[in-house]
């Protein structure tokens, strides 16, 4: 099973992610969050690099690098 989790990095807080099972709704999470703590409407920007490493969205949201990405990945999968 799929899941995509939303990577939340703030530098005033700890990194914590949020698995969903649908890419939709991890990336409009990842959006809500995103938009909802930048400061200024210019700070939000989406990005298209990581998609090589199974990102499917990433966006700052600061001067301070702060962010969330949308990752891939499988449930119970042997590694």
């Amino acid at each position: 099973m799929k899941l995509y989790t939303v990577i939340w990095e703030d530098h005033h807080c700890d990194v914590t992610a949020h698995p969903f099972t649908s890419p939709e709704k991890a990336v409009a999470e990842a959006k809500r969050i995103a938009k909802k703590y930048a400061r200024e409407e210019s700070d939000y920007e989406e990005f298209n690099y990581g998609k090589d490493a199974g990102w499917i969205f990433y966006a700052k949201y600061s001067c301070e690098s702060d962010s969330v990405r949308v990752v891939t990945t499988e449930l119970d999968k042997e590694i």
